[in-house]
């Protein structure tokens, strides 16, 4: 037998073999996705000069719920993720509710970043005439593939992606500072263009999102109390070096009323700094993230279902591992409500726009209850601080959302929480006759 297949399971539960530099390859490519090719140009077009200042922010923003994953992925690992922080710290009810909230905001958010890549594989040649719908489940199967075929492809598989779209991002972003006068575009130092930055941070935000995926596969870490918090550091120190270059690259490079060139900065800083004929390494490129994101998303997708299963919410058969210790049947089940969603979208039920409008309230609803979870879990100063986080992101929530979002965040809760009770009241009223429940 092949010495790259991956061991068996034992109880059930995934085998935890995930080391550091296969851990830190996922983390990039879970976070650095579509947003890094179209945000530096959104913002820069927004506020000139003063767009390191949002990115700045974000960056500084972004920290505390680092921390937040951090210490909740290295004392709680599971393949239940954000879920198993909520039942650790509120109990299964409450899970049941976050795992219906994750499994709604996956099942939009992944193909929505599906459909993106679509646009990227049908510019390369000979695919233009590809519909994007089938490009999108393309890049869907071949994801769900990777992760099907077991741990072991799958990291080796993102450690070559993330190594090349992070040194071709950084090498981008070099050759663009490099080829203009980067001094002279740095934003001046003073309060007015800080807060100019600061009250855009909302648009950049998205970029920092990706952390929380890790969570889902914290179970098959070989060390998660040791490895976790590296691996966040670590990746969030990539990727905000990263951020930083490309927007410096922008404001030095691209003049802020060139639409076309903001529209697709990366692009743009190629044909700038390189070559126009170059271009056709940005839809390489677009195709490379899209693909990395894809499969880290879906492997974090496929461990909640099931880990779901496992709990009871979901089938049981979903939590089955097969002799390569790989939940084949949950990752075919997350690939079929993709497929499902991507047809809604071909007929015109949801739009690109409202994919990622749920999902991105969803996941903020899930940053909130984990900050929560952290308060309740940890005690003294972290105790403290998480009450000031769940208060920052509640704030954010009720000032930011509309009554008909939240609305249909907490009825996904509630549905989670209403099928646990009835299951769990179903079983409690059904006789045992021995053997494991």
């Amino acid at each position: 037998m092949s010495s790259t297949q991956d061991p068996p399971a034992e109880a059930g539960r995934l085998r935890g073999h995930l080391r550091l530099p296969g851990a830190v390859a996922l983390a990039i490519t879970v976070v650095v996705g579509s947003g890094a090719l179209v945000l530096p140009g959104i913002v820069y077009g927004r506020v000139g000069e003063a767009a390191l200042y949002t990115w700045i922010a974000a960056s500084a923003a972004a920290v505390p719920l680092l921390i937040v994953f951090a210490r909740l992925g290295a004392a709680h690992p599971g393949a239940g993720g954000v879920a198993g922080f909520a039942q650790a710290a509120f109990g299964r009810h409450a899970a049941a509710g976050m795992e219906v909230l994750a499994l709604g905001t996956f099942g939009l958010g992944i193909p929505a970043i599906a459909l993106t890549g679509a646009n990227y594989l049908t510019a390369l040649p000979g695919l233009q005439a590809v519909p994007a719908t089938a490009a999108a489940a393309a890049l869907l199967a071949g994801a769900a593939g990777v992760v099907a075929a077991g741990v072991s492809l799958s990291t080796r598989v993102q450690v070559v992606l993330a190594l090349v779209l992070t040194v071709m991002l950084l090498v981008i972003g070099v050759l663009a500072v490099g080829s203009g006068e980067p001094v002279r575009h740095l934003p001046p130092l003073e309060p007015g263009a800080v807060v100019t930055g600061v009250l855009v941070i909302g648009a950049v935000f998205f970029a920092f999102t990706g952390w929380e995926m890790l969570s889902f596969t914290t179970e098959e870490y070989a060390d998660p109390e040791r490895d976790f918090p590296r691996v966040v550091v670590i990746s969030f120190v990539i990727v905000v070096v990263m951020y930083l270059l490309l927007a410096l690259g922008v404001q030095t490079l691209l003049a802020r009323d060139d639409a076309d060139a903001l529209a697709a900065p990366v692009g743009a800083l190629v044909a700038e700094a390189v070559s126009p004929g170059a271009a056709g390494v940005v839809a390489v490129l677009g195709v490379v993230i899209i693909a990395a994101n894809l499969i880290g998303a879906v492997w974090g997708a496929s461990r909640l279902v099931m880990s779901s299963a496992r709990e009871g919410l979901l089938p049981r058969p979903l939590a089955h591992l097969g002799g390569s210790a790989q939940p084949r049947r949950a990752v075919a089940a997350a690939l079929a409500g993709f497929l499902a969603v991507l047809a809604a979208n071909g007929t015109g039920l949801l739009s690109l726009a409202e994919l990622l409008t749920i999902a991105g309230q969803n996941f903020f609803l899930m940053y909130l209850v984990c900050a929560a979870a952290y308060a309740r879990l940890f005690r003294g100063g972290h105790r403290v601080f998480g009450i000031a986080v769940t208060a920052v992101l509640g704030g954010v929530a009720v000032f930011s959302f509309g009554p008909w979002q939240l609305a249909y965040c907490a009825a996904l809760l509630s549905a989670g929480a209403g099928v646990w009770a009835l299951r769990s009241r179903r079983v409690s009223r059904t006789p045992r006759t021995g053997g494991r429940s």
